[in-house]
């Protein structure tokens, strides 16, 4: 690093940064650790940059972290050279053209002044394809930087976690005690029972989901380590699955599973209450060669508490009474304070899968407030709340506890819960930073969360693999709860419906096949996944969550009714002293007509609030009774009042149209575009080819409907390739990111 201004025994080092006083101006070379590289970069010598890294690569990515009120950014003009868009504190802010006939090393190509100087802020410099007419490349080059305080965020991000767990685990860490609490209610409610699933694509994923939890219990699986390590979580997932299923329809077969499996748990519950199925010694940690098994102590208690708080919804009583007792001999354990602050690299195996165990048991009919509180002085992270305040995307990515992965997501959905729980403010300002993180950097587009387990920073902001480890269906099952809640609080804000209906058809229908076994991964290029059946963690969330379809798709306040998804069902509610049923009449997506029929036994003013999708291009008409009453606005919900009487009909069209979105990630071709293909909410598959000689505007002008194959696609003269929805693959070799040669 080379320091402009001030001798190097003047500057101070703190808490891993490069400090300078405020007219001291630092020079940040390339290979510094601080500069943070995405994609290919290679270093090439420089006269001028002795180390310049330079790449022609798009959607390559390079990043800083700095503190101070300005930063500059040097690099290559010349004849080969392109162009950038930079990102500072995450907007745009500029886009940059670094042609220019004649070469200069380390020409200041990006300059911002008078920032704020109370936080870290982040510079973002992303490749692009396009460049100059006259360059004869998309060459970009890092010659340095200048700031005052530069940061080595990786290492000040583990810092600060560090120190936080030290706080955490001698219990001195400052929290608002019950007194301080201030619940916040939902402002809608999403129904516990009474929603019954017609036929369509819903009802059957949901039969299939069946077939899978009796198939789980006539063929148990065996000698397997997802079981052998993991047992609580077996239990779980059928209990979780099989009570849900039975929130909607009573089944002979399905309760007398739950039974079982409720009683097994009640015969093993020792006097004290622990009922793990292995020696209480796991609750403490796990020797560092089994990393796996210390998941026992979060994963497989949380998981457990799920199945036992779910089978309770459905009428187990003795279910919540097992678990009840569990967590009074938790609450008063010394083990609760080590539950994050275990044994794997300073921190438990993935610490936030236990933290909404004690948010089930808090949230429950015999919560207490000592769940509650243990949550917030030994799980509560104040340095992960506050960079996700702060909207860094660079905090999931480089997440310092055990690994970055798609469950960080279930801290993400805690604090929605406390912010429920406390009325506590900086949960759902975090929250709500946090679902811009992910909506903006690791969200594909047809939904998929593009972050797994690996080491941190190999899933960058923005990297958007295809086939590495991407899609875990575990992350999708945590996204869509989280945006269940946030709909329920924020029931006008439409996006979070639709955040959900893509999760749904994209991702959980993708990832179940047809004998109703969940993949792990969905890759969206080459071949999906093997379906399975070995209590993976995606069976173990995938299983309850399909169980759980008909909750998403209504909610319900004193006014009336929210109509969120388009899926064949009925719902029963009582409003006032009235019973009202809506009945939702539709083939969605496969024919684009829905209506919804009012059955009650006396008229009933109501109000029906109705989605209107964002990813219409148009308003449409809403009939009542054949009578166009309302037009609704994309991206909004269109609420009808109306003294409603038995036989009303509401009726409405959802023109859906294929669109095309270019690929940013970094699995980039070297010479063309790859662009995804959606038609409405739905990602669309391209079988028989990945490289296309016709542009995407063209695509879509071309396109054809293949009679008898709803959703189908062909180009005429095409027979050996066809696009169609994602969801419906099985083994077939496809991609959902072709490449257009005649783009590049």
């Amino acid at each position: 690093m080379i320091l402009l201004g001030l001798p190097f025994f003047l500057l101070s080092i703190v808490c891993n940064s490069q400090q300078a006083s405020p007219s001291t101006r630092i020079r940040v070379d390339p290979s510094d650790n601080e500069v943070l590289y995405f994609g290919s970069w290679t270093q090439v010598p420089a006269e001028a940059a002795p180390d310049r890294r330079q790449t022609n690569h798009p959607f390559s990515a390079c990043e800083i972290v700095f503190k101070g009120k300005y930063v500059n950014y040097f690099g290559l003009v010349g004849p080969a050279c392109g162009k950038a868009v930079l990102y500072l504190d995450g907007q745009v802010s500029d886009t940059i053209d670094a042609y220019n006939a004649i070469a200069e090393d380390s020409r200041i190509l990006f300059s911002a002044k008078s920032l704020s100087d109370e936080r870290m802020h982040t510079l973002r410099i992303v490749v692009l394809r396009d460049h100059h007419p006259q360059s004869i490349d998309n060459l970009l080059s890092i010659d340095g930087f200048e700031v005052s305080e530069i940061v080595d965020y990786p290492k000040e991000l583990r810092s600060m976690a560090m120190e936080e767990l030290k706080i955490i685990g001698v219990g001195e860490k400052t929290y608002l005690g019950p007194e301080q609490w201030k619940p916040v209610r939902f402002k809608t409610h999403a129904p516990k029972q009474d929603v019954v699933l017609l036929p369509g694509i819903f009802k059957e994923a949901f039969d299939r989901n069946i077939e899978y939890i009796l198939h789980s219990v006539a063929e148990p699986i065996q000698n397997n380590w997802w079981v052998n390590t993991l047992p609580a979580s077996s239990e779980g997932r059928i209990l979780g699955a099989a009570a849900h299923s039975l929130r909607w329809n009573e089944r002979e077969d399905l309760r007398r599973i739950l039974n079982q499996i409720v009683d097994s748990v009640a015969s093993r519950q020792q006097a004290d209450g622990y009922c793990l199925p292995y020696d209480r010694s796991y609750m403490l940690s796990s020797p560092m060669g089994q990393p796996g098994k210390d998941e026992r102590r979060n994963y497989d208690r949380m998981n457990l508490t799920r199945g036992l708080v779910a089978a309770d919804l459905v009428g187990n009583q003795e279910a919540l009474d097992i678990i009840r007792r569990y967590y009074d001999w938790l609450n008063d354990s010394e083990i609760y304070s080590t539950l994050m602050t275990g044994s794997y690299d300073g921190s438990a195996h993935n610490v936030n899968n236990g933290h909404p165990g004690g948010l089930l048991m808090y949230l429950s009919s015999k919560g207490k407030p000592e769940d509650l509180e243990n949550l917030e002085r030994f799980f509560v992270q104040d340095y992960f709340i506050g960079q996700m305040k702060n909207k860094e995307p660079l905090a999931l990515g480089y997440y310092p506890l055990h690994v970055a992965h798609c469950y960080v997501l279930l801290a993400y959905g805690a604090w929605m819960d406390h912010y429920r729980a406390t009325g506590n403010s900086k949960y759902l300002e975090a929250a709500l930073g946090a679902w811009e993180v992910v909506n903006q950097y690791y969200e594909h587009v047809g939904g998929t969360i593009a972050i797994c387990e690996e080491h941190a920073g190999d899933y960058p902001p923005q990297s958007y693999y295809l086939r590495k480890h991407t899609g875990e269906t575990c992350g999708s099952v945590f996204w869509a709860d989280i945006n269940h809640r946030l709909l329920r609080h924020f029931p006008e804000d439409e996006k979070y419906a639709t955040e959900i209906e893509k999760t749904i058809y994209n991702v959980i229908l993708a990832a179940q096949d047809s004998s109703g076994k969940i993949r792990y991964h969905n890759h969206l290029h080459g071949k999906k996944d093997t379906p399975r059946h070995e209590n993976t963690c995606c069976e173990v969330n995938g299983s309850p969550f399909i169980a759980r379809l008909p909750e998403f798709i209504y909610s319900t306040d004193q006014k009336g009714l929210w109509i969120n998804l388009f899926a064949a069902s009925r719902i029963k509610w009582k409003h006032g002293n009235n019973t009202v049923e809506v009945v939702t009449n539709t083939s969605f997506p496969i024919e684009q007509s829905v209506d919804f029929s009012i059955v009650n036994d006396r008229p009933d003013s109501l109000s029906i609030r109705i989605r209107i999708p964002g990813w219409l291009k148009k308003p449409i008409d809403i009939l009542v009774n054949n009578k166009k009453v309302k037009t609704g606005i994309p991206g909004t919900y269109a609420s009808i009042s109306n003294a409603w009487r038995n036989g009303d009909l509401i009726s409405m069209d959802l023109p859906m149209e294929l669109n095309t979105c270019q690929y940013t990630g970094l699995d980039q071709h070297p010479k063309y575009k790859r662009y995804a293909l959606t038609y409405g909410p739905i990602l669309m598959a391209f079988v028989g080819a990945h490289e296309l000689d016709i542009s995407p505007k063209e695509l879509i002008e071309k396109l054809n409907p293949i009679e008898g194959k709803s959703l189908w696609f062909t180009l005429p003269d095409h027979a050996a390739f066809h696009i169609q929805p994602y969801w419906t693959l099985e083994s077939e070799r496809m991609t959902c990111f072709p490449v257009f040669k005649s783009v590049n």
